[in-house]
């Protein structure tokens, strides 16, 4: 039989569904066996086999083994540039723009040993596949004239010596990277491991950082030694320059209507599949003092009464729907075992506070009537929500004590606890991706037209409350690289001291946002996975 014959029907239809994810899917096991064993002695059938796919269907996308090879190396030099356009290094001022360029390098070879390895075999061949293709000049287009632009920068403002080329700057920036990585089996081997444990590698990578700041500095300069800059996961890299291409047909000045269809259609075309089991077909409409709100129910069919999480999607109280985040409430269904009630709330600056929080409170008592028609169980309601969701959900907390409701827990994921943008978070990660605080300012107006009550009524900055002793356990979920990292620290320390139990995800590495990064990051997907344990762990 012919190997077409031999292709699942399951497999084509997956093929005919997501032609894309194949493709994506095809790359991704391609690069792990180049890496392992070379490009001759890799199998193009062992790829098919690993991806469920054929050798004919991979033939289709790439024309031959070569053709796939190429493909794995262009895509694997494109993760590197992209990594490095997500950056933003013009924000930032050369000398730390510098910074960002060489932890980015080392970190991002510390995590892809495969790209490394790949590069050493077409070393050991002499570039045979890459001067046949004309890939380097295609894929790294571009990056040395970033250093050219970053190199002139810094001369401009006199803190850059001038005999210093982009190539040079760039060898010095890859080779230590390099060797770091492509070095280790030997170099371990003949001298120990020390320096490949994290505090051996942070080490590492922070004098490399300043034995390349000292080569570059001009003479009347020096660079100051700092403390390491906080890294960014560098799955997160394809993710964001994903989310950057997407959201670049956006128009400046988009108003929060025009920017809400764009969320729609962004979410839909990232949404990941809904998980076995879970049904998502049930909406209801409740009645509230701020309107009629309609909420959408994620449900793993048990047979049982479920604990229910009510859930605050975000969005920045302008944007946003169940819909936009049914990726996180499908999943928290499917792994916790709770049915999800996500709530569809009146978006400002047409609704402005209260009207949103007045709608979630409704939902809640809607929830805990109708326990028996919606299959749950009115002694385990919990709340939660992801950024101005997670406002919403510390909010309602605050709003549901003393109510005769008692909730079983708060989800706080990385949530705006309070508006004191004095926070350092505030100024560390100014421009880090997703959320800028350039533009909070625009968005908190929005939300509350009384910038007063920003800094003094609990219901839109629960952190300010004259007490917070009888509330839920909470679960706070922070990042690494986000403005709001701080607030929700805060918070978690001002719940500690009233007595409530607080379990806190750091989020080292990440960003606001980054359970939209799922399908691309590790942590990502274990940071949600842990939430869901944790919900679970409280219904027992």
């Amino acid at each position: 039989m012919g190997e077409g014959v031999t292709e699942s029907v399951a497999g084509r239809q997956k093929w005919k569904q997501n032609p894309e994810g194949v493709r994506r899917a095809i790359i991704e096991a391609a690069t792990a066996e180049f890496a392992r064993h070379g490009y001759a002695s890799t199998r193009v059938e062992d790829i098919a086999a690993l991806t469920a796919t054929s050798k004919r269907m991979i033939y289709y996308y790439f024309t031959d083994k070569e053709g796939l090879y190429l493909q794995v190396l262009e895509a694997a030099y494109a993760k590197v540039r992209a990594g490095e356009s997500a950056l933003r290094l013009d924000h930032l001022d050369p000398i730390e723009a510098l910074r960002a360029l060489i932890d980015f390098t080392f970190e991002h070879h510390r995590a892809n040993p495969d790209f490394i390895r790949l590069v050493m075999i077409e070393n050991v061949h002499n570039a045979v596949h890459l001067k046949a293709s004309g890939l380097m000049e295609r894929v790294n287009a571009g990056a040395i004239d970033k250093l050219k632009t970053l190199l002139k920068r810094g001369q401009a403002q006199g803190c850059f010596r001038a005999d210093i080329s982009p190539l040079e700057l760039h060898w010095h920036i890859s080779a230590p990277s390099f060797f770091n990585v492509s070095n280790r089996p030997s170099f371990t081997e003949s001298f120990g491991d020390s320096l490949f444990a994290d505090a051996g590698q942070s080490r590492l990578k922070h004098q490399t950082i300043e034995a390349v700041l000292t080569l570059v500095m001009h003479p009347t300069h020096t660079p100051s030694l700092q403390a390491e800059r906080p890294m960014l996961n560098p799955e997160l890299l394809p993710f964001l320059a994903l989310w950057d291409e997407k959201w670049s047909a956006l128009p400046k000045g988009a108003s929060p209507a025009d920017r809400r269809k764009k969320f729609e259609v962004i979410a839909a075309e990232m949404r990941l599949p809904m998980p076995e089991g879970v049904d998502d077909s049930a909406e209801h409409w409740i009645d509230s003092s701020a309107g009629p709100v309609r909420v959408r129910v994620y449900r793993k069919e048990t047979g049982t009464a479920q604990p229910c999480l009510i859930y605050m999607h975000g969005g920045a109280w302008m944007q946003g729907s169940p819909e936009t985040h049914a990726d996180i409430t499908a999943r928290l269904s499917a792994w916790a075992g709770f049915t999800v009630i996500s709530v569809d709330y009146a978006l400002a600056p047409e609704h402005p506070f209260p009207a949103a929080l007045d709608q979630c409170n409704a939902v809640v008592r809607w929830a805990a009537a109708q326990a028996a028609d919606l299959g749950i169980d009115p002694a385990k309601i919990a709340v939660g929500g992801d950024s101005a969701g997670g406002n919403l959900a510390a909010s309602l907390a605050l709003d549901m004590r003393g109510s005769g409701i008692t909730l079983l827990g708060q989800l706080l994921i990385y949530p705006a606890c309070d508006f004191d943008q004095s926070r350092p978070s505030y100024s560390e990660n100014a421009e880090a991706p997703l959320l800028q605080t350039r533009g909070m300012d625009l968005v908190n107006a929005m939300y509350s037209p009384d910038a007063t009550a920003l800094h003094t009524n609990p219901r839109i900055a629960p952190m300010i409350a004259d007490s917070h002793a009888d509330l839920p356990p909470a679960y706070i979920a922070v990042a690494q690289n986000d403005p709001l990292r701080d607030s929700g620290l805060a918070f978690a320390e001002i719940l500690q001291r009233a007595g409530v139990p607080v379990a806190l995800d750091s989020g080292e590495g990440l960003i606001h946002g980054y359970l939209r990064a799922m399908e691309y990051c590790a942590a990502s997907r274990q940071s949600l996975r842990a939430m869901a344990d944790w919900l679970a762990g409280l219904a027992r």
